[in-house]
C-alpha cells in the first residue's frame, strides 16, 4: 500500500472535523497497523479508526479492532507507568534542590486529545545547575554512570530508561551552539515554573515553555533527521505544539522567527513547517516560518524511509550498527547525503566529535 493514503488517513486522524478521505476504502488494516507501529503512531491513527463508521465497504473487521485494542491498550499501560516514574524523578530532584522540567515524551503528551494514546519513550529532565554540579550528585547514585555533552543516565526504573539533562539539545556549530545553551539557560527559568499535573497522578511537574519548547523541539528532530532517522512522532509532536498555542500574534511570529534563525535552524524548521502544512494539513497561519519545500520533500523522504529512529531504513549505512566504528562511518555518510540541505551542521560535525571525545575523557575520568 502506498505510504500517500497512509499519510492521508493520518491527516484526517489529526483533523477531528474531516471527512474520511476515499484513500480509505484501499487501506489493509493490518498493514497499516504495522506501519503506525514503525512510525509510531498507533494511538494517533486509533483515534482516526474508531470515526470510521461512514466509511463504505472497507470497514475494519473485528480481528482488526482487537489487534488495534491490544496494542492502544498496552500503550496506555505504560504512559500510566512513565507518568508516574517522570513525577517521582522530578520529585526526586526537587527534595535535593534542584529545579527542573520534563522534556518531550509526556509533557508532549499532554498536548494530544488523548495523552495516554502517545506512545511513550525514554524520559528526559532538564536539571538547572550546569553539568559540573548535575553529573557529580548523579555520580553519588549511580558512580558508574556515563556522562555525554547533553545528559547522563539515571536511575533505570520499570525498564524505563531515564536521561537527565544539563543541557536540553545541542547545535554541532559553535556559534549556533552558544546561542543555543544562552537561550536554554534564560527561558529555562521561566520552564521551571510551568507547571501541569499528568494523569494518573498527583503532584505537579514543570514542563518547558512554548517558546523554549518550539525550539528544543526542533532541535531534537533536527538531530533525528541528521544522525539516526526520524519517524512521524517527532512530527505530530510538533503539530500538537503548534495545536496548543494556536494562530500566534505577529509579535510572537517575529519572536519565535529570530529564535529559530539564530540558532541556526531556519531550513530545518522551513522543512517542519512544509511537512506540516503540505502533507498533514495543519493551518498555514500556526506557522512559526516559511516552509521550505525543497528541505520539507527531503525530511518527508527521511521518514517514509527510515521509521521512527531510522530502525527500518534499508539504505546502506543507515538505521542501527554495532560498533563506534561503524557509527561514526554512518555519521559521515549522513552528513555527506544533507550537507546541501544543512550545510552548517554537517560540516562541523566532525569538529564536535572530536571535541566531544575530549569532552567525555574530562567528565568520565
Amino acid at each position: 500500500m502506498s505510504d500517500i493514503n497512509y499519510l492521508s488517513f493520518v491527516k484526517f486522524c489529526l483533523d477531528e472535523q474531516a471527512e474520511v478521505p476515499p484513500e480509505a476504502e484501499h487501506i489493509v488494516w493490518h498493514d497499516l497497523h504495522q506501519w503506525a507501529k514503525q512510525q509510531t503512531i498507533v494511538g494517533v491513527c486509533w483515534r482516526g479508526m474508531q470515526r470510521l463508521s461512514n466509511i463504505g465497504h472497507n470497514k475494519p473487521t473485528d480481528d482488526d479492532v482487537l489487534e488495534w485494542m491490544a496494542t492502544c491498550t498496552n500503550i496506555q499501560r505504560k504512559n500510566r507507568k512513565a507518568n508516574e516514574r517522570a513525577a517521582w524523578v522530578y520529585q526526586t530532584f526537587l527534595s535535593e534542590g534542584f529545579r527542573s522540567c520534563l522534556l518531550k515524551g509526556q509533557g508532549n503528551a499532554m498536548r494530544y486529545p488523548e495523552p495516554l494514546l502517545r506512545q511513550s519513550g525514554d524520559i528526559d529532565i532538564y536539571v538547572e545547575g550546569g553539568d559540573d554540579k548535575v553529573i557529580d550528585y548523579v555520580h553519588t547514585i549511580r558512580p558508574k554512570a556515563r556522562a555525554v555533552y547533553h545528559h547522563i543516565d539515571f536511575i533505570k526504573t520499570e525498564k524505563i530508561p531515564i536521561e537527565v539533562h544539563y543541557r536540553p539539545s545541542w547545535m554541532s556549530c559553535p556559534w549556533y551552539n552558544r546561542r543555543l545553551q544562552r537561550f536554554f539557560v534564560e527561558e529555562g527559568k521561566r520552564s521551571f515554573d510551568n507547571l501541569v499535573t499528568l494523569p494518573g497522578t498527583d503532584h505537579p511537574i514543570a514542563v518547558p515553555t512554548w517558546r523554549m519548547n518550539v525550539v528544543f523541539e526542533m532541535t531534537h528532530i533536527g538531530h533525528h533527521v541528521l544522525r539516526e532517522g526520524i519517524g512521524l512522532r517527532q512530527i505530530i509532536d510538533y503539530y500538537y505544539l503548534l495545536a496548543s498555542h494556536g494562530e500566534p500574534t505577529e509579535e510572537e511570529r517575529r519572536q519565535t522567527e529570530s529564535d529559530l534563525r539564530r540558532m541556526g535552524l531556519r531550513k530545518m524548521s522551513g522543512a517542519v513547517m512544509w511537512v506540516l502544512t503540505e502533507v498533514l494539513g495543519m493551518p498555514k497561519q500556526w506557522c512559526v516560518i516559511k516552509p521550505h519545500r525543497r528541505c520539507g520533500q527531503l525530511l518527508l523522504r527521511e521518514m517514509m524511509s527510515g521509521g521512527n529512529f531510522g530502525k527500518y531504513d534499508d539504505r546502506v549505512l543507515s538505521g542501527e550498527t554495532d560498533s563506534q566504528a561503524k557509527r561514526n562511518v554512518q555519521t559521515l555518510w549522513r552528513d555527506l547525503r544533507m550537507v546541501c540541505y544543512f550545510p552548517a551542521e554537517c560540516l562541523w560535525e566532525p569538529y564536535f566529535r572530536w571535541y566531544h571525545y575530549f569532552w567525555r575523557k574530562k567528565h568520565n575520568p
